[in-house]
């Protein structure tokens, strides 16, 4: 019964841990994110690159550019953000260039397909 319950530890501290931040899937055909339930000034973005490419892209606020990041293929990065403001950030892949996603808070998953 111990083994049982260290084995759903380690799960459960990752599952909270990801309710806090939100983690952007890059595939090659579609992006997915997983978003914290609570609206936050400071927030941390991870970003999953799960395409066959480096990415390169950035967080932005209407026109205002917060952050730049390059994610290299089959690595992640994490991001710390500031928006004070009451607009939404916009995480924008750059290269290869892909839709914007808006990080929504409190829509839990969510799944950005690719313009055709």
């Amino acid at each position: 019964m111990k083994i049982g319950l260290l084995f759903f530890i380690p799960l459960f501290a990752q599952a909270a841990e990801n309710s806090l931040a939100f983690i952007v899937k890059i595939q090659d055909r579609s992006m997915s994110v997983e978003s914290p339930e609570k609206k936050k000034n400071q927030f941390t973005v991870i970003i999953e690159n799960q395409s066959l490419s480096t990415q390169i892209g950035k967080f932005m606020v209407k026109e205002k550019n917060l952050k730049f990041i390059s994610v290299e293929s089959g690595h992640s990065e994490t991001v710390e953000i500031e928006n004070k403001t009451a607009d939404s950030v916009v995480f924008m892949p750059v290269s290869p260039a892909f839709q914007e996603v808006e990080l929504l808070f409190g829509k839990k998953a969510y799944e950005i397909p690719s313009k055709e």
